[in-house]
């Protein structure tokens, strides 16, 4: 497990494999920089803890789905740790109130439920929370990422020659030139890594993270296989231990715009 994370001196850890984002969701902790999701696994697949702490509650409450025959359960991991409260999201619990847990152990398997888009894999959400309110969406316990800065372009402006290598019915994952701070991997712009989902039609959910903090500034994305545009919703970027990969929306589930081996061109310029 590697540290991804803090907020003062409670830890956030990842397995290796995995990769994390601070920014990809709507969610309304993400838009306060108070929230962390980490993917690895598969649906159903088992979770680990990424804090040390006691479970002091579990629940699970039901969710709006337009999915024929998806669960409508979403699941809260309640883990104190001092005076904190460390709030897990998606993973169906088989711990129980009064364990004690420690970084890596398992505490139950994620799940697929009507909050998930068609384009979503797996994750675990990690927020911290104040004690007496860990349950309300809101939160402005700011997360620091783990991240040890080394100079990234400060250019707005971002071109990106990519290689298709895996395509599914969801989406497409792209290979490209990638920056390195640490362990830390991802794609860069504007001093800092890109993080989370840039559309190339509507108004997305992404932002940059720096040095000095996070922002959430405008963009324009161009995506072009041969030199003509592929049509797709858009693209997402993540923080990878591995080697990082970008993954292209098709509008509709089920649409192919890019096969594999495709050469596709990304240009993203932020404002």
């Amino acid at each position: 497990m590697k540290k991804i994370a803090s907020h003062g001196d409670i830890e956030i850890f990842a397995p290796s494999y995995s990769r994390f984002s601070f920014l990809k969701s709507p969610y309304a902790a993400h838009q306060t920089f108070s929230a962390v999701d980490i993917y690895y696994g598969s649906f159903g697949s088992e979770a680990f803890s990424p804090v040390d702490g006691e479970i002091i509650g579990t629940q699970s409450f039901k969710t709006p789905t337009p999915y024929k025959d998806k669960d409508f359960t979403e699941y809260v991991i309640a883990v104190q740790q001092g005076e904190k409260v460390i709030k897990i999201l998606h993973i169906k619990p088989e711990v129980s109130a009064g364990e004690t847990v420690s970084i890596g152990d398992r505490i139950g398997r994620f799940v697929h439920n009507g909050y998930f888009i068609f384009w979503n894999d797996p994750v675990m959400h990690v927020e911290v929370r104040k004690k007496d309110d860990y349950l309300r969406a809101r939160n402005d316990l700011c997360l620091a990422p783990n991240i040890e800065w080394t100079g990234l372009p400060s250019s707005s402006a971002l071109e990106l020659e990519c290689s298709v290598e895996k395509i599914n019915e969801r989406y497409a994952l792209l290979s490209a030139p990638y920056m390195t701070c640490g362990e830390v991997k991802g794609f860069a712009a504007g001093g800092g890594f890109i993080d989370g989902y840039v559309s190339c039609r509507e108004e997305g959910f992404f932002g940059i993270i720096r040095p000095g903090g996070f922002s959430r500034p405008q963009a324009s994305l161009e995506v072009k296989k041969e030199g003509r545009e592929a049509e797709c919703a858009g693209v997402a970027f993540s923080l990878f231990f591995n080697e990082p990969r970008i993954k292209v929306i098709p509008v509709r589930y089920g649409d192919r715009p890019l096969s594999r081996g495709d050469r596709v061109t990304i240009n993203l310029e932020i404002f």
